[in-house]
């Protein structure tokens, strides 16, 4: 790689060991990817998880080892040019009454909450940072763990940025560049593939199908949309989550709505489709639900609303449905918000209805991350129930906001259109 001087005395030591090896293991990741350059970075969202139950019968000394390497980077300010968000956490650091939620732990993440904040990382921990306060630009050059903010980030705001882990975030944070490869490039930015959608998107979970579906079909690649209506924050957060989690995309175009696809023409480049056109019409929506609708019975024990993270929109609208309600006994429901979205709630009186109802507001985290046992699931998030099935074993439903509030209150699964 081409590096500068300043860059080259950062590799060679001049700002101490532990940057040292940050920006080696940068270069070489650039090397590896093709980069011929390292950019200055202007925003950052990156993790400081401690293990919880991912490291379940780990070592202690590994655990110990990996903790450690947290707090070291912890040690180390944040670039003076970037602005800096933490992801959501293994664990909320909240009175939670779970096992799961062990106290060590918590103790722990308090810990490198306290250490992340004196090194200049604002500790939003949450999934959709866009929500709380990180909004980057059109053109700025980002570095973002979680892959579900990555694809809003690239094609919502214009901003470019590849998709990373927590190392190479942390470290692109710490030293204040990052190679430049993959999207960061425009000539990467073009569209693979036409999706052509020929059915009514009603609410959020059905820009969640859409996005499953592209996402298996573009793969690495980068879809493009036509015959859609503009959609809102919410809905917008659901195609990018679920594009990121069947495929591997890091970013879409939406015709006439995105940053950079005012044209279709513009949204390839110029230049035609990799991969042959589809459709997304009315049987392949129903497909796609049917998809992630595993269930063997009716009953069910969990209602997962907010993945990724839930806007106070969304809290509003979920307060505003079960005021005067209450959900079934047996039944735990989950909204899942950052910690700034719930301050929000508690102002305005949606956490006390939720509350009231039977629901909680949980912050930091989200019930699958914990790993909190359940036996069925309904969620209105495509990635949750594609995730959810593996990290807790249960059987999950899929289906909109309306759906999963009536199914916690029935305290079963109550059908909708797209039941066989």
């Amino acid at each position: 790689m081409e590096l500068t001087a300043e860059q080259l005395s950062v590799l060679e030591g001049a700002r101490g060991e532990f940057l040292r090896r940050c920006m080696r293991w940068l270069v070489d990741w650039g090397e590896a990817m093709g980069a011929r350059r390292m950019v200055p970075l202007d925003n950052a969202h990156v993790l400081l998880p401690v293990p919880n139950q991912l490291m379940r019968g780990a070592r202690p000394e590994a655990v110990q080892q990996y903790v450690e390497e947290l707090r070291e980077f912890c040690r180390h300010s944040v670039a003076p040019q970037c602005y800096a968000t933490v992801h959501t956490a293994f664990v909320t650091l909240d009175e939670l009454d779970v096992p799961q939620n062990d106290p060590e732990q918590v103790r722990l993440q308090r810990e490198l909450a306290d250490l992340a904040s004196a090194a200049g990382f604002i500790p939003t921990f949450t999934c959709a940072p866009y929500l709380v306060g990180n909004v980057p630009l059109k053109g700025e050059i980002c570095a973002w763990t979680e892959s579900s903010a990555v694809v809003y980030a690239n094609s919502i705001l214009g901003a470019r940025t590849t998709r990373h882990g927590n190392e190479s975030a942390l470290a692109a944070a710490l030293v204040g560049w990052v190679p430049e490869f993959g999207v960061l490039l425009d000539e990467h930015r073009r569209g693979t593939l036409l999706v052509h959608v020929t059915t009514e998107l009603k609410h959020s979970t059905d820009w969640g199908a859409l996005g499953y579906f592209a996402g298996k079909i573009a793969g690495l690649g980068i879809p493009v949309f036509t015959g859609v209506r503009r959609p809102n924050q919410d809905e917008a957060k659901q195609l990018c989550a679920a594009l990121a989690t069947s495929g591997g995309v890091s970013m879409c175009h939406l015709v006439g709505i995105t940053p950079e696809a005012p044209t279709l023409e513009a949204a390839f480049g110029g230049q035609a489709p990799r991969q042959p056109h589809v459709v997304f019409g009315a049987e392949q929506l129903r497909q796609t639900y049917q998809a992630l609708r595993n269930h063997t019975g009716d009953e069910i024990d969990s209602v997962i609303l907010g993945c990724p993270h839930a806007s106070i929109r969304e809290v509003g609208e979920i307060a505003f449905k079960l005021q005067g309600k209450r959900i079934a006994s047996h039944v735990r429901l989950w909204v899942n918000v950052a910690r700034a979205t719930k301050a929000n709630a508690d102002f305005m009186g949606y956490t006390q209805i939720i509350e009231r109802a039977g629901g909680r507001l949980l912050c930091d985290t989200c019930p699958t991350n914990i790993r909190i046992p359940a036996r069925r699931i309904v969620t209105h998030g495509f990635k949750q129930a594609h995730y959810a099935r593996g990290m807790t074993g249960a059987e999950v439903i899929v289906a909109s906001t309306d759906n999963c509030i009536r199914a916690a209150i029935a305290g079963r699964w109550c059908g909708d259109e797209y039941d066989d």
